[in-house]
């Protein structure tokens, strides 16, 4: 993300193409704490200051999104100020995505991190937490 876009561009163009909830939201669901603390700070180089700052999730209120009263995700552009600060620290060069290119990386990277999965593990952690849409399937040679 901190290559390329923000957590609404990124999860528009995964719902878009299919996925029933966007990645950034699904990790705000699940916790951040949690994800950083399996060390699956992979999931977004930005994850530990995220944590740091208190950016823990729905259940804190905010992580990559908003959660006014415990209710749904609102945009907030703080995330992108972060975003483009640690990408100016590292000394990354940002190169938006169009959302086909978005979902063609993700789908890359899906494929990456399935290799050497049994088929029914790979199933599982595609339809039940990532929200994959099943009829792409094929795409993903699973």
């Amino acid at each position: 993300m901190i290559q390329h876009t923000n957590p609404w561009e990124l999860d528009e163009a995964l719902k878009t193409f299919g996925f029933g909830v966007g990645p950034c939201e699904v990790m705000d669901h699940v916790g951040l704490i949690g994800i950083h603390a399996r060390g699956q700070a992979h999931a977004s180089s930005i994850l530990p200051r995220m944590v740091t700052e208190g950016r823990v999730g729905k259940i804190g209120g905010v992580g990559f999104y908003r959660y006014p009263g415990g209710g749904g995700a609102v945009i907030d552009p703080l995330i992108e100020d972060l975003i483009l600060e640690e990408a100016w620290f590292a000394k990354v060069a940002r190169a938006p995505m169009t959302d086909a290119q978005l979902v063609e990386f993700v789908l890359m990277k899906l494929k990456m991190a399935l290799q050497g999965t049994d088929p029914g593990s790979a199933r599982t952690i595609l339809f039940e937490r990532l929200h994959f849409p099943v009829e792409k399937l094929a795409l993903l040679e699973v």
